[in-house]
């Protein structure tokens, strides 16, 4: 009794200690979200996203579904900056469905307000308003609301600015504040009353607002609010009659935006230079900042239109897995159904058995003992056959729908899904290589990056059905022209990467050079016309420094095969690049690689291996 006692007495003695051991697991777990966002504010970056997920992995696991959430929404807002909208889309829903069980009215608001911010980017503008009445009419119940709140303010503004609502977004965006909302919102509800000022002509308000944020500096941690700020001082200018400023200022505007994917800002900082240089009387270089402007445009507009076919397919793949999810359900409510009747036939023919082995027991007592294991024996071993069968069955179906899910409709390739699955293992076993022995002939794993030439000319003179074929012809060339070790992704659009391991750079050169020449010769037959096709290639080995493997990742790498397509593109098209390490001092993982490009190129830092005799070292691009 008293050895009982002791043992009591130590368990509950350490109760407390394993209480504080777990609240230390979730602080941490906490820090690292809030480390992360804080990252992802700053700068969206693609290498984030293996933390962000290994976070919510960590979240899933320890059934912190609030943490779960906010991971969920990280990611999808990281992955919607690159025009990502079906992951995009597929990670928010994944959010408001936990959101929906949980009792947490504050982030049901916050997923919320994150699908709003999808839908306002891909021009939903009425379901966006939605998304944004949900999320004001929820946070009405919330004591502490005022963070939500102008966030809720500050992108119910940006809608009214896309609407062309200038008036309104004024109104909006300057709502009274309380002291506890976050200086950025701040900042970025001033960047947008600003802007809706410059709208309405009101240049000397919004000059006033610029500077107040300048003086304050809160404009230095977030790239987009750096941006937007250059244009509406270049904008400013513009009105104020001050246009030899007004050039100085759009062209460092410019500069900043060199290698981002803000075209908007680069469209209005290109009309703003045509402007000014045309009340200057230098009509050439307004005609040449014009044309800019308009090819800017142009590429806006095809963004715009393939972001909004993007969100189509989303939701038609979403609803595809979502009535394949039901059909299993269904199916598993049946079978468990047909179990149970089986189950209650096995314990009916039990109990009539009994009640006969009561009636003959004197006289059958052996036989019907006998008979009745045998029976049910057999009748066991038909019900287990069955449930194996059918558990068999169910695991067959989902491995098709994962199989679905990974597989691009169009042409049957492997999708994005599947590349950011397998990236990480496939990079991990080229470090072990490299680690252990460098391979014999520098076989590294080669990223390739093949762009179809003229593909919009394709579609607008022949039809998008047409282009669908070539698409899908071109898939199987890039399948007859590989090995089967080699993994082959639609990468968007007529896009494709190929990630083609063990393979040194003389092999490399003559697989680009039989795409290229199995694409020239290739007759693609469309309703009997023969349409003819070329492409461009660039391609980049990892690891880019053989003798530092971990110098530049596989994110930067993809970027210097990008380099060497739009190369290609700016030479001639119908022609391959590669991008190898020069014999000068070696580049670094923070560098603008894609800005300065052609600076590596030209002092000898990057070199290159080509068909083309005369390449240009040049990152224009049609």
């Amino acid at each position: 009794m008293q050895f009982l006692l002791m043992v009591f007495g130590v368990v509950f003695a350490l109760l407390p200690s394993f209480g504080t051991l777990a609240y230390e697991s979730k602080a941490h777990m906490q820090q690292m979200y809030d480390a992360l966002l804080l990252s992802v504010e700053e700068d969206y970056d693609l290498s984030l996203l293996p933390s962000i997920r290994a976070l919510k992995e960590q979240a899933r696991g320890q059934g912190d579904k609030e943490l779960q959430i906010k991971t969920l929404l990280l990611e999808g807002s990281v992955v919607q900056h690159f025009g990502e909208f079906e992951a995009g889309l597929d990670l928010h829903q994944q959010a408001l469905q936990l959101a929906g069980s949980e009792a947490n009215t504050m982030l049901k608001a916050t997923t919320y307000l994150a699908i709003a911010h999808l839908d306002i980017d891909l021009e939903s503008f009425d379901l966006a308003q939605r998304y944004l009445d949900k999320a004001l009419q929820l946070i009405e119940t919330i004591d502490d609301n005022a963070q939500i709140h102008a966030e809720i303010m500050l992108w119910q503004a940006r809608l009214y600015m896309d609407k062309g609502a200038y008036r309104l977004a004024l109104k909006t965006a300057a709502t009274p504040l309380a002291s506890s909302v976050r200086q950025e919102t701040i900042a970025q509800l001033s960047l947008t009353r600003s802007w809706a000022y410059l709208q309405l002509g009101k240049y000397p308000q919004a000059r006033a607002i610029i500077q107040k944020l300048d003086e304050q500096n809160y404009l230095m941690k977030n790239q987009r609010m750096r941006i937007m700020a250059a244009v509406q001082r270049a904008r400013i200018a513009l009105q104020a009659g001050e246009y030899k400023d007004a050039i100085t200022l759009a062209q460092q505007g410019l500069e900043i935006t060199l290698g981002t994917r803000f075209l908007l800002f680069q469209s209005q900082l290109q009309w703003t230079l045509a402007a000014a240089y045309a009340q200057r009387g230098n009509y050439q270089q307004a005609h040449r900042y014009l044309k800019r402007y308009t090819v800017t445009e142009k590429s806006l507009n095809l963004q715009k239109r393939n972001s909004k076919l993007l969100k189509l397919e989303a939701q038609y793949s979403l609803a595809q897995q979502q009535q394949a999810l039901d059909a299993l359900e269904r199916d598993n409510a049946q079978q468990a159904k047909l179990i149970i009747a089986h189950q209650q036939q096995i314990e009916n023919a039990r109990l009539n058995q009994q009640r006969w082995l009561l009636i003959a027991l004197l006289t059958f007592t052996l036989i019907t003992v006998i008979y009745w294991r045998w029976q049910n024996r057999q009748y066991t071993k038909r019900l287990e056959s069955q449930v194996t069968a059918r558990t068999e069955e169910l695991a067959e179906r989902n491995k098709r729908l994962q199989t679905l899910s990974f597989t691009d409709s169009l042409t049957g390739l492997n999708n994005r899904h599947h590349f950011f699955s397998v990236i990480d293992s496939k990079i991990e076993a080229c470090r072990q290589i490299w680690h252990g022995a460098p391979p014999k002939g520098n076989a590294d794993l080669i990223f390739v990056i093949v762009d179809i030439d003229h593909f919009k000319g394709i579609n607008d003179t022949f039809g998008h059905a047409a282009g669908d074929i070539v698409l899908q012809d071109f898939s199987e060339i890039l399948k007859q022209c590989t090995r089967e070790s080699d993994t082959i992704v639609r990468w968007g659009g007529e896009e494709f990467l190929l990630m083609m391991p063990d393979l040194d750079y003389v092999a490399a050169q003559e697989v680009m050079e039989r795409i290229r020449r199995q694409v020239e010769i290739y007759p693609f037959i469309v309703n009997d016309q023969v349409i003819n096709c070329t492409c461009s290639i660039g391609f980049a080995p990892f690891p880019f420094y053989p003798s530092e493997p971990e110098k530049l990742g596989w994110e930067h790498v993809l970027e210097l095969a990008d380099g060497g397509l739009y190369l290609a593109k700016a030479s001639r098209r119908n022609a391959w690049v590669g991008v190898l390490a020069g014999e000068g001092e070696e580049l670094s993982g923070s560098s603008p690689l894609a800005h300065n490009l052609q600076t590596y190129l030209q002092t000898g830092r990057l070199s290159t291996l080509s068909n083309l005799a005369d390449l240009i070292y040049s990152r224009k691009a049609g």
